[in-house]
């Protein structure tokens, strides 16, 4: 007995202790687990609670029939019939389609073209980068305002420049928002201006990212510029170029203020997406489970697409970590897909049997799984196709190079210079001409505005604008209210977003490859639907008609892009000055305030920019939620002054051009952190 007790308990290992509880606890939850679930804890509180609770009260509303504040008891899919079976539904969804992929096609491939002929420049690259950004980064509603009054039939830029140009008769204009056949294409060109700059930016810190020294061996190889753009650069930018490309498309099917500030989904619906339906019925007719219908039949396509940009936006995080991350992220997905597949199924379905028989439905439905297969493989062979027919053109334009060396190449460069900066200069001018026609409204008196007198230069100039909208107006307290509530909301974006991403990427617990996921599903789902949950919940909590009811909602819907963007960047940083700071006796906060925070200047900056810019330009939950003329946000207030079809074109264009300067400026004197911010985090697999 003696000696048993010696050599310990039957079972165990000659001189090993029993785990204690904490040692069990580190080996089922992680080796940082303490840690970590104080960094990631306000930012589970405040994204789940407001958008992760929202979206299952959402779910549950749209089996119930509401009206207004009564509930009529349970409909089941009650609701999901009725939209497939309505016209309007439907016509909303081939909107949509249209809308979102036309508008991300043009945006990419001419942000392609701005971002690598921004990369070649030597000289000005700094000025015209931020030209190019101004739309962007300027307030949603002064873009709108800002088009609206280019599309007016009577007294816009557009139709008087046309006229003015000789592409149209005196006297002789084009409806552009009030014609059905024009309304979408017109919004599709606004969507357009705006978007370009994202994909610009993010290429060309794509761009940035690619070892230069790849070039220069190339063209020691002899490979010319198309050869070098086709295996170096594309490939260079596929990861880029795939998170992009997804992140607009998604954006731009959950796109709302825009259209409604522009065209209020008129007319006749011509310009009725998902989004503005799901606003009209929920708010306009007060049949709020009707609207979060219409948003959650999106939600499947918005998962599958989700699914495959966290897959990339992860790279290779999770595989790297290891272990139970990974498995416990493959499981989710995993439970993921199998419940997108019944929602398919379903929408399918639906979709069909209103327009085909009952038969043609159920056949549709058992092959639809083979169908998305061979989908698959057609797109492939058609990306082989292309590449095949890529290395033809190659061949045959380095063949013939190869015979006209010498005096013919200088000359074909020059005019590849001269053909790249005709290029530049229009895309800026297609930016900046609707800032054009505002700064010389907001200077016209309001009688040449209305003969169309003097189109292209204010004759004389005024500051009657200027004076109206900051004396005769509440355009001041509009500003200060906007201001608040954006300085509060970058603050807490920073702050819980650098914790959050910190646990979600330095430290070692079970869970945080699910989170990520979870992040990015919280992030992309449409706003519109959070919107009308959020609006019940913050009303049960006396929150309504207050500021702070913004201070809080606002940071909530920009704090997974601060994560993702965090995470990337501090994936650069090496692991060493952590381990040294823990090893000098430094604890997780110590060598998080102490090490990281300082080396995540540009990123933090990224995400303040953004945070300030989302303030500045959200409109749908400010308009829901405040009801006090004093207590509006700038884009709320300035929409109260369009009466109808009264337009105030001068005031407004005053009041956007004060709206824009501030925001401008501060892009203008953080644009170097922007893109390196971009460069070291977002576009990092």
């Amino acid at each position: 007995m003696a000696i048993q007790s010696a050599r310990g308990a039957p079972g165990t290992a000659a001189g090993r202790r029993p785990l204690t509880l904490g040692g069990r606890t580190k080996r089922i939850l992680g080796r940082d687990w303490p840690a970590a679930y104080l960094f990631i804890l306000p930012l589970v509180l405040l994204l789940f609670g407001l958008i992760g609770y929202p979206l299952f009260y959402a779910l549950r509303l749209s089996f119930y029939n509401v009206l207004g504040v009564r509930n009529m008891g349970f409909v089941g899919l009650g609701n999901y019939q009725r939209l497939w079976a309505d016209s309007s539904f439907r016509e909303a969804v081939l909107h949509t389609v249209q809308f979102a992929v036309i508008s991300v096609f043009i945006k990419y491939w001419v942000g392609l073209s701005a971002a690598l002929l921004l990369h070649r420049l030597k000289r000005f690259r700094a000025v015209l980068t931020a030209l190019v950004l101004l739309p962007w980064i300027i307030p949603e509603v002064v873009a709108a305002l800002i088009w609206r009054g280019l599309y007016n039939t009577t007294y816009g830029g557009l139709n008087q420049t046309a006229q003015a140009l000789g592409l149209l008769q005196p006297g002789q204009a084009i409806d552009w928002l009030g014609n059905y056949n024009l309304a979408l294409p017109a919004m599709i060109v606004v969507n357009v201006w705006k978007g370009i700059p994202f994909f610009t930016i993010i290429l060309l810190a794509g761009l940035k990212s690619i070892d230069a020294t790849l070039y220069d061996a190339a063209a020691v190889d002899g490979a010319n510029g198309w050869q070098r753009f086709l295996n170096i650069t594309l490939p260079g930018l596929r990861y880029v170029t795939i998170v992009a490309c997804l992140l607009s498309l998604i954006f731009t099917l959950n796109a709302f203020g825009l259209i409604y500030l522009i065209t209020g989904g008129g007319p006749g619906g011509a310009t009725r997406i998902f989004s503005i339906l799901a606003y009209e019925l929920a708010f306009g007719q007060n049949r709020p489970s009707l609207g979060i219908a219409v948003t959650m039949a999106l939600v499947p396509v918005l998962i599958v697409m989700i699914l495959i940009l966290g897959r990339y936006m992860r790279g290779e995080a999770n595989r790297s970590s290891g272990g139970d991350d990974g498995r416990l992220a493959q499981f989710a997905e995993r439970i993921h897909w199998s419940l997108i597949w019944p929602f398919a199924l379903a929408a399918i379905g639906l979709l069909l049997r209103a327009f085909a028989g009952l038969h043609i439905t159920l056949v549709a439905m058992l092959l639809a799984p083979l169908a998305i297969l061979a989908l698959r493989y057609v797109i492939d062979g058609i990306e082989r196709l292309f590449s095949a027919l890529g290395g033809m053109l190659t061949r045959s334009i380095t063949a013939g190079q190869a015979r006209r060396e010498g005096p013919l190449r200088r000359v074909t460069k020059w005019i590849g210079g001269i053909g790249a900066s005709v290029a530049l200069g229009a895309l800026v001018i297609f930016e900046l001409y609707p800032f054009y026609f505002m700064i010389i409204t907001a200077f016209k008196q309001e009688a040449q505005v209305r003969t169309g007198r003097s189109i292209f230069w204010p004759q004389p100039f005024t500051l009657e604008h200027f004076n109206h909208m900051l004396t005769q107006t509440l355009f001041p307290r509009w500003f200060l209210n906007s201001l608040q509530v954006a300085i509060v909301s970058c603050v807490l974006s920073v702050l819980i977003g650098a914790l959050g991403a910190y646990a979600l990427t330095r430290l070692k617990w079970r869970g945080a490859g699910f989170m990520s996921t979870m992040i990015l599903f919280v992030y992309l789902m449409p706003s519109i639907m959070v919107v009308i949950p959020l609006y019940r919940i913050f009303t049960s909590l006396g929150q309504i008609n207050k500021l702070s009811a913004l201070m809080i909602a606002y940071p909530s819907f920009g704090l997974p892009f601060a994560c993702w963007l965090l995470m990337g960047y501090y994936r650069s940083i090496p692991e060493e000055l952590e381990e040294a700071a823990m090893i000098d006796g430094a604890n997780h906060f110590q060598a998080f305030f102490r090490i990281i925070l300082p080396l995540t200047l540009p990123a933090l900056m990224t995400v303040g920019l953004f945070a300030i810019t989302g303030a500045f330009n959200e409109f749908v939950i400010a308009n829901i939620m405040i009801n006090s003329e004093n207590l509006r946000t700038l884009p709320v207030g300035l929409s109260t002054i369009i009466i109808g079809d009264i337009f105030p074109f001068g005031q407004l264009s005053a009041a956007a051009i004060m709206t824009a300067i501030p925001v401008t400026i501060l892009y203008m004197f953080a644009q170097r952190f922007m893109v390196e911010g971009l460069t070291a985090g977002s576009v990092k697999g």
